[in-house]
């Protein structure tokens, strides 16, 4: 439901010239995050310990037999690898024991091996391995892959009465169709991948297609890829795909988009997708040249709600801006950096997210970024819990949590942006991802900050302590007042937090007034509630105020009134402050005629006429909102005003 609302929602805010397009600002996050966190609810804690740890792959060759109307998989997988210590004896790899291994070689001679769960096995060598010296190991085996609860790692459906089959193995599903490595400490250097499949059907894989002929009643397709390539990347999708060809210019050369579609898609996919280079070009600009300049980037239409980002060729359900740019960003942000633990998603979701936002800040003459930014902040807030951190990495729903990994992920980063300055984020985010330690391998949380600690020569170890690991978000309430003596502006930041994990949320808050056809922005460095601040006149009267204009803030306005500065008005004080049942006040002297209380927006929320005289009064609050209040007091002599918090 909340889907199609904010769809709906999106189609009012679209220009009219859209109308007769599709729209460049539909928004498939939720979209994407929903399908990935239905990814295998059975996996079960145990399954932390990975295998293969005293090893380094070095090259992998995958040769597999498929047909889109069988589930079922038989293939032939060569690991080339070298020994990270002295003395291994056995290698420890991982493959659902729902397939069948029918044997194993090394060096021509047959092996054997053992299952010691119910997805890792054992290979005995024949001899101790030297370490760091090359060898090899053959595997042959079949099966149907375990589908597993929601979806897992092996696809099959129909596209116009024509099968299809995909994998898609994030992240941990890659030992559920193939037998290897399934962790985030060691890639495969370089991979082939070859498929032979029923004369009818293409195979889309990584890199570059070498080969591709048809012998007798079946097809045999060649993909070569000579970049390093983490487990859950690896992926082969086989249908009767129409292919056609686009081009980028990345660092001066042409590069293949290389499309493969279904066949009734291709006319809106060849529409839909004519942008994509220019996405690429937006990318280089901002994060450093395309990944895989060297070989291709690509789409693989698939079956399945969203998309994945399989190294040099997405799989996609459909073609619309954000789904193609969330899933080409991926090829920097979680491709060749791929992220060291799942606990650190954001790495890969936050970056992918927010690199989205930035093309619609450039493209369409800007008109979506406000747009994308009110949408992004509405979803990260939509809950008053819940840190960019992933706590625990064997629930697959909050690992992919659309309102937490996603968009409260991209709008750190939108905040780390105005907090650094474009210059130092942007150098910040190049210099991470061209890292010679990093690039190609595997990155922590930890590499990032300290890449935008020298690059804004700042600490930000109180940022990500509010921001990453802590949880909610601030509220404010903002009073901007224009003294009549002096015409100075005093502003009042209150603020609230949704989850006590954060005590405040230091930052800069941007305020903007307006009046007389001018205006002036505020920057008020606020690290408490109730900080007042006074700022020089500046030249107009004050009619109006607006609270972080440009949306640079993961935070929610409750109230911003304007302040009243009236010679007959004189300060009380309410007490308690905060309260949460009652308060009281007192004026001596004065015949009180009315009081009212007011929301910090303006709206009266209490009346009462009396007839007091050097009498507290005392107003029951029980059953107001929380938030901040005006309480003015009505005497023969003038007015009298105070401030109070419900809490």
């Amino acid at each position: 439901m909340k889907i199609k609302t904010l769809f709906y929602l999106l189609m009012l805010l679209l220009p009219v010239s859209a109308s007769s397009q599709f729209a460049p600002l539909e928004d498939h996050t939720h979209e994407i995050a929903e399908m990935e966190s239905h990814r295998y609810q059975n996996y079960k804690p145990a399954e932390a310990t990975r295998t293969g740890g005293d090893i380094d792959m070095v090259y992998t060759r995958f040769y597999w037999e498929i047909d889109p109307a069988i589930w079922f998989i038989r293939g032939e997988v060569s690991h080339y690898f070298k020994a990270l210590v002295p003395g291994v004896s056995s290698i420890n790899l991982e493959l659902n024991a729902t397939m069948t291994i029918d044997s194993i070689l090394y060096g021509g001679e047959l092996l054997s091996h053992s299952y010691y769960s119910d997805f890792q096995f054992s290979i005995l060598l024949p001899n101790s391995l030297e370490q760091g010296v090359l060898d090899s190991v053959q595997i042959f085996y079949h099966g149907v892959p375990e589908q597993g609860n929601g979806f897992g790692s092996f696809g099959q459906a129909e596209h116009e009465g024509v099968p299809i089959v995909w994998t898609l193995s994030e992240p941990y599903g890659a030992k559920d169709w193939w037998p290897g490595k399934n962790d985030l400490n060691d890639k495969i250097d370089s991979i082939d991948v070859i498929v032979k499949s029923p004369a009818a059907y293409r195979a889309a894989s990584h890199g570059l297609l070498v080969s591709e002929f048809v012998e007798g009643d079946y097809r045999i397709s060649h993909w070569r890829h000579r970049y390093p390539i983490v487990s859950y990347l690896v992926a082969v999708a086989v249908t009767n795909y129409a292919v056609f060809t686009q081009y980028a210019i990345v660092d001066g050369d042409s590069m293949p988009i290389v499309n493969y579609v279904y066949p009734e898609d291709s006319a809106q996919a060849v529409s839909h997708s004519e942008n994509t280079a220019q996405i690429i070009h937006i990318f280089d600009s901002l994060f450093g040249n395309y990944p895989f300049a060297a070989e291709k980037y690509g789409h693989a239409q698939f079956s399945q709600g969203g998309g994945m980002e399989h190294q040099t060729m997405s799989f996609m359900q459909g073609f619309g801006h954000d789904l193609r740019a969330h899933e080409l960003a991926h090829s920097w942000f979680g491709n060749k950096i791929t992220l060291a633990t799942w606990h650190d998603i954001f790495l890969n979701e936050g970056f992918a997210t927010y690199a989205t936002g930035l093309t619609f800040e450039q493209m369409y003459d800007g008109y979506y970024w406000n747009i994308w930014k009110h949408n992004t902040r509405m979803a990260a807030t939509d809950g008053p819990a819940g840190s960019v951190y992933v706590e625990d990495t064997t629930d697959i729903s909050r690992i992919f949590s659309g309102r937490l990994s996603y968009h409260k992920g991209a709008y750190l980063l939108h905040m780390l942006r105005w907090r650094m300055g474009d210059a130092a984020f942007f150098d910040a985010v190049r210099n991470y991802v061209s890292d010679p330690m990093l690039a190609y391998r595997f990155a922590t949380l930890n590499d990032l900050i300290a890449h935008l600690e020298t690059a804004a020569d700042t600490t930000l170890g109180e940022f990500f302590a509010d921001w990453y690991y802590g949880e909610g978000y601030p509220i404010f309430g903002i009073e901007v007042e224009q003294m009549q003596t002096d015409g100075k502006i005093h502003i009042t930041i209150n603020q609230e937090q949704t989850h006590p994990s954060v005590k405040y949320f230091e930052m800069l808050v941007p305020i903007t007034i307006y009046g007389q056809g001018s205006e002036q922005t505020y920057l008020c460095d606020n690290s408490f509630s109730g900080q007042e601040y006074i700022f020089d006149a500046p030249g107009f009267t004050l009619d109006s105020a607006h609270f972080d204009n440009d949306q640079w803030l993961l935070a929610r306005l409750d109230t911003i009134i304007l302040g009243v500065d009236d010679k007959q008005t004189r300060a009380i004080s309410v007490h308690p402050n905060p309260a949460s049942t009652h308060i009281a006040f007192f004026i001596p002297d004065q015949h009180i005629n009315k009081v009212r209380i007011y929301s910090y927006s303006g709206i009266l929320v209490f009346e009462n006429k009396t007839e007091l005289i050097n009498e507290k009064m005392e107003i029951n609050i029980n059953k107001f909102s929380k938030g901040l209040y005006i309480l003015r007091a009505e005497t023969e002599s003038g007015n009298f005003q105070g401030k109070f918090v419900k809490q």
